[in-house]
């Protein structure tokens, strides 16, 4: 069973924990963590989530992401989460924490990763990730606007693409 840690408003761990699928109180948090690898095109690699998901099937999502497990610091997260969905190794001085939102119960920490990588080198983790590609921002938003991308707010997608513009590793 995974644990999770709970964060308070304020992005602090409360010293409490719970299961994946537990019950997160009024003033909670969990915490997830979101990678955003660009290429030097400044494009996105994006995923397509397995029609087996629970939420969002078949649709195309930020490179990878997930919870962070309890005691796991945000940029561990990112790095496990780009090896186990993708197979993208990462190096901790290659990842650039970007911004933090708060959606709902959870607390969505967006990171950067610069990468070339061929997706066709990725090895895809089957049960839940179908398909990866590199996107632009055009791309990527008019995918969100008609349904074919996880609902992300477009303008934390600009900001994503706007730091990857400014950040040259």
């Amino acid at each position: 069973m995974e644990l999770l840690d709970i964060y308070n408003e304020q992005h602090e761990r409360t010293g409490r924990t719970v299961a994946r699928n537990g019950e997160v109180r009024d003033g909670e948090r969990l915490l997830v963590v979101h990678a955003c690898v660009l290429n030097s095109r400044n494009e996105l690699l994006i995923q397509r989530r397995q029609m087996s998901k629970d939420r969002y099937p078949g649709c195309w999502d930020l490179s990878a992401g997930g919870f962070v497990l309890s005691g796991e610091e945000s940029p561990d997260a990112v790095q496990r989460e780009l090896w186990e969905e993708i197979g993208l190794q990462a190096a901790r001085d290659a990842i650039f924490f970007l911004f933090t939102e708060t959606f709902s119960y959870v607390l969505d920490d967006y990171y950067l990763v610069r990468s070339d990588v061929d997706p066709d080198t990725l090895s895809l983790q089957t049960e839940e990730v179908s398909a990866v590609k590199w996107a632009s921002q055009d791309e990527v938003e008019a995918m969100i606007a008609d349904g074919r991308f996880v609902d992300y707010p477009i303008a934390g997608i600009r900001r994503v693409f706007r730091a990857g513009s400014a950040v040259q590793v």
